[in-house]
Order: C-alpha cells, then structure tokens, then sequence
C-alpha cells in the first residue's frame, strides 16, 4: 500500500466546525495536520479551551503515516493529530511539550514540527532509540554516506544469494539454538521459527556493517531502528527470505523521509531520556504542556513484542521487563492485584506531571478501556478521579472512536475501538511527592474499595460475548478483596 506523506496532504478542514462561537481576534478554523503552526488564542493558550470542543477528535480518514511516523512500527500508539492539536491549541513557538510516556515519539516529531521543543521520556530502550532517531536531523552528505553504506552490503548479499540457490532446504531454527549468540534467552514460540540460518547470516552480516558507523551516532541509530523495523516486517508478514531486500527498501525510504524533514524543519530541540515517568529527572514547572498515552492496564505486554529486536540490538529486555508498567504477566494468580499495581504506578506519574507542568497548564492524557477477569476497567474514570490528588482539575473529557481498519492497537488484544482524552488543568502543587507509599496506597485504596462496589452489584461487565458461568463471576469479589488486602505490598514503588 502506497504511503502518502505529509508533504503530499492538502490541509483539512472537515473536522472542524464553525460553532460554538470563536473569540474574537481568533482563527475561524484549525488544521490537525502539521502544515502552519498556529498561535495561541490567548496569552498562557487558555483560550484552547473555548475551540476544544469544535474538534471532532475522531480524525476519521486522517493520514496518520507521515514522514519519520513512518520509521518504525509500534503497537498502541496514538495518532499525530492529538498530540498536533493539543500542541496548536495550548502552546506557542518555542514551548515545551513533553510526554512520559513517549513510545515512538508520535508527540515529538509533531513538536518538531510545530516549531515547539520536546522532552521525551520511556523506560524500554528500543521506544527511546526510535523516538530520538525519528526526532534527529541528518546531512545530506551523511545521508549518501548511509547508503553507500548499504550499496556496499549489497555486493556481499549479491555473493551470499548466489551459493543459498544451491543449498537444500534448512530446518528452522528454535530457542535451542537460533539466539545462541546472544544473552538472552526466548520463549519456545512459533515465531522463533522465522529466524532460519539463511536469516539469522543476513542478520549478522548486516549488523555487523551497522557497528563500522558507531563513530556517527546518527547515522548510527538510523541504521539500527531500519534493522529493528525489518525484524518486525519478518515478524508481522511471517516472511522467511529477503532479508536484506527489506531492510534495503526500508532505508532508502527513511532517507527519502529525512530530506523532505530538512526542507520541512531547520531546527530540532528535542531530549529523549530512558528513565521512569513515575520518578522523573526533570525541574519543577519546566514544562508548558503534558500531552501523553500511557499503557493500558492488563493490555499489552511491550517486553514480549520487542524482545526479538531488543536481543538483535543489545538491549536488555529481561530489565526491561521487570519494570514495565501494566503488564499483562503480572500478578496472574489474581489479576485485580495488577489493577492496585497500576493505579499506584499512574497515580505517582500524575503526580510527577503536575510537578513538572507549569501552573494553569494543561495535561492531557489519552487512555482506553480494558478488561480484568471478565470486569470493565474503565480506565478514564480512575484517571479522573485521581485528578484532584495530583493538583489538577478535570476540564473536559473527551470520548473519540478509533477507526478499527487502520488503529494501530493489536486487534486481538482488548478489542478497543474507542478511547478517551482526559484533559486536565493544574490548578495546584501535588500535595505529595511520587515515593510517598502511604499516600498512593490510602488514593488507590478508595478507588479499588469503588472498584469493588460495582462488582458488587453486578458481576461480569466486560464478557464480550464469552460465557462464564455465575459462580466464576462471584468469585471476583472474594479476588478484589484479596487485593485490596495486599495494596501497600503491591503499589510499593519498585
């Protein structure tokens, strides 16, 4: 399928209606795609408000793949024209954005483009190496230098090709042997089987190419995300030959990307940080805008998805794994202990929001429901609730459908076809700091006891056509009060 990019985009106006009326002095109509930055509505950009509610957040039949969007797939992100609108309405040039919890840099690169700076902040290593490569302005002249890189590989492949034609078939390789030149060690998994010993040659002759450009940290980095995003194209498609051909395509066409960003952008002040959004390195009212999507409880674990590229890059996803927030492996003997966890994690990165956010400021979290034994976890309304507890004040809440035949969340997990954006203002300093244990425990406590209440009353919100027998259900109280009874132990900061 053809990928059409930004600079190809007429600006749309469609999702953009004339009412309620727009204060004076303002423009009568934004664009959600990254064309001409707008100014403020009013001094602080206080006046979003009044607009935000003329924005139909669906986007439906929006582009959402331009540009450096383009680099690398990654599952559950947000679509660009969120975090672009937030960015127009809230913000002038030269700003501060940032998200905690940055994944691919879907809010970055729209800062960049809106002329704003940026601070990114993840725990997983690959979510940082593509944000800061996708963020990173590159030569023409390094450019050529990459793909002569590349014209260079193609005469060994040339070679490697030609004797592979004369090879017989060749079993597939498993974890008894297929990672043996790595740390780390995978789960006996069908896709292990993608990785033949023609692949894994292909793999080790291309990274070992990549490593001669260390001295370029740039190069250098774009070299490894277009060697990450091959390894999820042979993951996704099952594809088992042509390596090189696709990782070859996949850098010409990131090439092609970043000259058109160096007629789009002249400058880029962006800072992409591995770290916690729970504990963050960052001063105190720096920042003039929180535009963010955390992980979905029970969702998605991201250390399973990546740990094939993560292994191939020398990352270490097992560290990874035993930090990530929400987690679908966590807690398996009683799931409603990974919701306490959860709670306790988002409510100690909404206290550090705050913290960071300067007053008067908006904070806008985009966050979907899911699903904990057969119970509805409506995300948006613990987030809501919490608000108050980090020193801010619900200001909208935003309901938008995702349009299922292009959302970038695994179809099979969750099956969530619509979200909510939570919009907040700061209207205090947190009455805590993030490591305060009793605080969090005491909040995620009451919101768990709330919890608790409507499971109460009624059992099994979230069956999605399963059936499970009445007694399953009535086992989720007993399940909840088990993990109410453990809190302290479960949301302590780790």
């Amino acid at each position: 399928m053809e990928q059409l990019c930004l600079f190809e985009l007429q600006e749309r106006r469609d999702n953009i209606v004339s009412s309620p009326p727009v204060p004076s002095g303002s423009r009568q109509s934004l664009c959600h795609i990254a064309k001409s930055p707008l100014p403020p509505f009013c001094e602080g950009g206080k006046g979003g408000f009044e607009l935000i509610d003329s924005v139909n957040w669906d986007f439906t039949g929006e582009v959402t793949q331009y540009l450096t969007h383009t680099f690398h797939s990654y599952p559950a992100r947000f679509i660009p024209q969120i975090p672009n609108m937030f960015i127009q309405l809230f913000t002038s040039e030269g700003d501060i954005i940032f998200d905690p919890f940055v994944g691919c840099g879907t809010t970055l690169v729209e800062a960049m483009l809106l002329n704003r700076k940026a601070i990114g902040v993840d725990m997983n290593p690959l979510a940082c190496l593509i944000s800061k490569t996708k963020t990173t302005l590159v030569s023409q002249r390094d450019l050529y230098r990459l793909w002569d890189t590349v014209v260079r590989m193609q005469d060994i492949f040339g070679v490697l090709n030609e004797v592979k034609d004369h090879e017989d078939d060749v079993e597939y390789l498993t974890q008894a042997g297929a990672f043996d030149n790595t740390d780390m060690k995978f789960p006996n998994r069908k896709i292990s089987e993608l990785f033949t010993p023609e692949v894994m040659e292909e793999l080790n002759t291309i990274k070992g190419r990549i490593d001669e450009l260390k001295k370029d940290k740039a190069l250098f980095n774009l070299a490894l995300v277009a060697l990450s995003a091959t390894i999820r194209v042979v993951i996704e498609s099952e594809r088992r030959n042509d390596f090189f051909r696709i990782f070859r395509q996949k850098v010409k066409a990131m090439i092609a990307v970043l000259e058109e960003m160096n007629k789009r952008v002249c400058h880029a002040d962006i800072t992409v940080i591995q770290g916690d959004a729970r504990r963050l390195n960052i001063p105190d009212a720096s920042v003039d805008l929180v535009v963010t999507s955390p992980p979905y409880v029970n969702a998605l674990d991201y250390y399973r998805i990546h740990q094939y590229n993560m292994a191939w890059l020398n990352m270490d996803y097992v560290a990874f794994r035993q930090r990530e927030i929400g987690g679908h492996s966590h807690f398996i003997t009683n799931r409603f202990r990974l919701l306490s966890e959860y709670l306790g994690d988002m409510l100690r990165a909404m206290i550090e929001m705050s913290r960071v956010l300067m007053p008067s400021n908006v904070c806008a979290i985009v966050i979907g429901n899911s699903s904990l034994e057969y119970e509805l976890i409506e995300s948006h309304k613990f987030f809501a609730a919490m608000a108050p507890d980090a020193g801010f004040v619900l200001k909208k809440l935003l309901f938008r459908n995702i349009d299922i035949k292009r959302k970038y969340h695994n179809q099979e997990v969750g099956k969530i076809d619509n979200e909510y954006i939570i919009v907040l203002q700061k209207v205090a300093n947190p009455p805590t700091t993030a490591d305060n244990d009793d605080f969090i425990a005491r909040v995620v406590r009451r919101e768990m006891l709330k919890f608790k209440e409507q499971v109460d009353k009624s059992p099994g919100s979230s069956l999605r056509g399963k059936r499970v027998s009445m007694e399953r259900l009535k086992q989720n109280p007993k399940r909840l009060e088990a993990a109410i009874a453990t809190i302290r132990k479960d949301v302590r900061l780790k």
